[in-house]
């Protein structure tokens, strides 16, 4: 639209925004005649407001966004950690699947909320393509990207506690990282392995995943190394910290192994020789558990399969348990009631309210 110019040269609509025949006109800016468009000057295009945006993406969260959280709420930070191809990222897709479809079985929390929203669904679809073929990717592989300096390494989900008379609203952030970088971190650390995982220190639950399948195939012991390796780095960190946080190896694609492999009932789970033919497999591995326990960690193993079969053909197996298993020991501390402080009644202010309170 171009601005208006009055031709009477008494109006001074322009300075001060009033028009000269204003008594003359019940609507002067429409009646008046001597209003006209100024078509000298050229019309300007106002931008449309852009709508209003989260402050975050709904993908992966970078660290600095992770750290923001863990400043801010009483988060639940849960290292997911394995070598290439282990099965992490298909256990954090399936994890969300059966906690948002309120599957959660025994875990004592519910699904409220989640700032990788998108990143889960982008996850999600990529499984549903899956033909059932173990010889295609389920989900892609977290891939190395150029964020060397913000890598987006973590999910997001926000639970509420099954218990009613529980209102807290706590955030559980799951690292999502690639395998090379796990591998750099459980050999020869560098300034940039110790860098990406520095928010290791923060950890409130481990959860270290070898592939099954991999370790009962030829070249197993490779696998078995890199577990045991990974589960070490683990000790050396909690001792470090002197701390007790809880430490779940996970055994994924179990359903390529179920017909040679039958677990053991979860009393047995983390003796060696209840896991059969697996069990020797594990041998490096199952050393530093032994040594993970003598630290003090609570410590215990699982069968799961992410995706046993496609989406729209069967469940998962197994996929809640070791969610459940971090999260009892992450939260066992004692929740205490809140203080119920008498307070007299000859107290000056508080007299007042009462007095007020009747009034009112």
């Amino acid at each position: 639209m171009q601005p208006l110019r009055c031709n009477n040269p008494d109006c001074t609509l322009q300075e001060g925004g009033r028009c000269a025949r204003i008594a003359e006109f019940p609507d002067p800016l429409a009646d008046c005649i001597d209003l006209v468009r100024d078509l000298t000057v050229a019309s300007v295009d106002v931008p449309t407001p852009a709508a209003p945006t989260a402050p975050w993406s709904g993908r992966h969260l970078a660290s600095q966004d992770a750290e923001h959280l863990l400043w801010h709420s009483s988060a639940r930070l849960v290292a997911v950690l394995g070598p290439y191809n282990a099965g992490k990222t298909s256990l954090l897709t399936s994890f969300f699947l059966q906690l948002a479809n309120g599957q959660g079985n025994a875990f004592p929390y519910r699904f409220a909320s989640s700032r990788t929203l998108h990143g889960f669904r982008e996850l999600m679809d990529r499984a549903n393509q899956w033909s059932g073929s173990t010889e295609a990717d389920i989900v892609l592989h977290t891939t190395v990207g150029a964020e060397e300096l913000q890598p987006r390494s973590f999910l997001h989900v926000g639970l509420r506690p099954k218990s009613p008379q529980d209102n807290r609203h706590i955030d559980m952030l799951l690292s999502d990282l690639p395998g090379e970088w796990v591998k750099a971190w459980t050999g020869h650390v560098d300034e940039a392995a110790r860098q990406r995982m520095a928010f290791i220190q923060r950890c409130d639950a481990f959860i270290i995943v070898a592939d099954a399948y991999a370790l009962t195939s030829p070249g197993g012991a490779r696998t078995d190394s890199e577990t045991s390796l990974l589960v070490r780095r683990v000790i050396d960190f909690v001792k470090e910290r002197k701390s007790r946080h809880p430490l779940a190896l996970v055994l994924s694609k179990f359903d390529r192994v179920i017909q040679s492999v039958e677990p053991p009932p979860p009393e047995q789970r983390t003796e060696r020789n209840a896991w059969g033919a697996l069990g020797k497999r594990l041998h490096r591995t199952w050393a530093a558990l032994d040594d993970a326990q003598q630290a003090g960690l609570p410590v215990s193993v699982f069968p799961v399969s992410s995706f046993p079969y496609r989406m729209a053909e069967g469940q998962p197996i197994g996929i809640m348990e070791p969610f459940i298993f971090i999260m009892h020991h992450a939260d066992r501390r004692e929740r205490w009631n809140s203080l119920q402080i008498p307070i007299a009644e000859g107290i000056r202010g508080f007299a007042m309210m009462c007095h007020w309170r009747d009034d009112s």
